[in-house]
């Protein structure tokens, strides 16, 4: 079992996925307080924000298989690839569910105002209609993917040239 994780410990692009994705999680609650002036932790593990945790870890990731294993290989292509589909998914697919997330939670807001719903709040209209409600910040605007695929990029090359001698080599 010590084996296993030494050997998790040792893969470089892993390590540097991992701590990618700590050091946008750390500046995303960051960047949240000085907006907001109060510290809220949930914001670590939540979706959106800046910069992007799901963008920065995954670039982090591909850009240290280039290093370890070359920019010419398949696992790098496969991993760049991958790198496309997270980036169009925060800033596309999973943006445009928290904007009609916000339209609908604005209709029953609306709603609540009128008859025959007319004083109603929104948390019992969505009880009500057995509805949960509804996430609103799922995805993220373009400019927090670009500095998560710029912190990606920055970690990997940071950790490969100053801490690539902790990791073994690709065979």
């Amino acid at each position: 079992m010590t084996n296993f994780f030494l050997t998790l410990l040792s893969n470089e692009p892993l390590v540097t996925g991992i701590i990618a994705w700590g050091v946008a999680a750390l500046l995303k609650v960051t960047i949240e307080a000085i907006k907001s002036r109060q510290w809220d932790w949930e914001r670590v593990l939540g979706p959106g924000g800046m910069p992007s945790t799901h963008t920065t870890p995954i670039v982090a990731c591909a850009t240290s298989i280039g290093f370890v294993a070359g920019f010419e290989t398949p696992i790098f292509a496969l991993a760049t690839v991958l790198c496309f589909v997270v980036a169009y998914d925060a800033a596309g697919i999973r943006r445009h569910a928290g904007d009609q997330a916000k339209a609908i939670t604005n209709l029953i807001n609306d709603l609540t105002k009128v008859k025959p719903y007319k004083g109603q709040n929104a948390p019992d209209f969505f009880k009500r209609w057995n509805l949960e409600e509804l996430e609103t910040l799922l995805g993220h605007n373009p400019l927090e993917v670009a500095v998560g695929i710029f912190l990606g990029i920055i970690t990997s090359v940071v950790i490969h040239y100053k801490f690539g001698y902790l990791f073994l080599t690709a065979t």
